[in-house]
């Protein structure tokens, strides 16, 4: 107990594991309830898929890595619409209260920083410390959103459509729909390779959408860390994220692979660079755990 009050990642991975598996005793009734009315067929469907949906995400929390952040950040708040849509069949408002409040908690918890920091850093080895990006402003105000829903909606709709005995709509959604969902779910799981790594011999960023490969950058080549002033001239590496950004000031200008678009990238000199850690103070911290100097 006393090593997870020391480590607040750990703790809120805890608190998430909790509130996962109490809902099928939070969000489980205002289900069964909302399905009582419904066909044989249809309750049945309904009831095996949100069983097996509940324990792929509870298998994908206990096990941290960046793959199974994608499964949780997808499954887990697909619960809060779904407990809205069935509290609209029942009028139970003692039911209907626990099954929401108890939803909204877990799409809540798995979307914060700390939960995804925990999730990326599963796969360090070694002497390793891995930080996620926050995601780009564009793709997180007008891509992320529909891509996700476009996930959750592509997965239910045929197989609940077609347990409905809406034949032909249903095997329409699920031949369309599948192929969606796995391009959706590929498309947000890339957002969990942007991230920074500190090594023990320096600070590593890794992001596709600002460099071509991940670059390393040595201890004795960095000047300092810290948040980036408003009049900065470093090179944005943010991808437009939204929020404080850091700055990373070297000794010396370095050539670096810079996108330019997809099929595309220029060397560049840069001898400052903004990134975006999803905890920014963490990484500050850490850096100066480290022995990184502070800007």
């Amino acid at each position: 107990m006393t090593g997870l009050l020391r480590d607040p990642q750990r703790l809120l991975h805890g608190l998430v594991l909790a509130v996962w598996i109490a809902q099928p005793f939070t969000l489980g009734p205002l289900l069964d309830d909302a399905l009582s009315p419904t066909t044989d067929p249809f309750r049945s469907v309904a009831s095996a898929g949100a069983w097996a949906a509940w324990f792929l995400v509870l298998m994908a929390m206990v096990v941290p890595r960046p793959a199974t952040l994608t499964i949780a950040r997808t499954g887990a708040p697909a619960a809060l619409p779904i407990s809205v849509w069935a509290a609209l069949e029942i009028d139970d408002n003692t039911t209907i209260l626990i099954g929401i409040i108890g939803a909204a908690v877990a799409g809540l918890l798995v979307i914060l920083p700390g939960f995804g920091d925990r999730f990326v850093d599963g796969v360090s080895y070694g002497d390793e410390r891995r930080f996620l990006l926050r995601a780009p402003g564009p793709i997180l105000i007008a891509v992320l959103v529909p891509t996700w829903v476009a996930t959750v909606v592509g997965t239910l709709a045929g197989p609940l459509l077609l347990a409905d005995e809406r034949w032909v709509i249903g095997a329409t959604a699920l031949v369309i729909g599948l192929p969606i969902a796995g391009l959706g779910l590929r498309a947000m799981h890339r957002l969990t390779a942007r991230f920074v790594v500190f090594v023990p011999n320096g600070f590593v960023v890794h992001d596709g959408t600002a460099m071509r490969e991940p670059v390393l950058f040595n201890d004795h080549e960095i000047k300092g860390i810290g948040p980036a002033a408003a009049d900065t001239t470093a090179v944005d590496f943010t991808a437009q994220a939204l929020g404080l950004a850091l700055e990373l000031r070297l000794r010396q200008p370095v050539k670096l692979p810079v996108v330019v678009d997809r099929s595309t990238t220029a060397e560049e000199m840069v001898s400052a660079m903004l990134i975006s850690p999803a905890r920014p103070a963490a990484v500050m911290r850490f850096a100066r755990q480290r022995g990184l100097p502070i800007a």
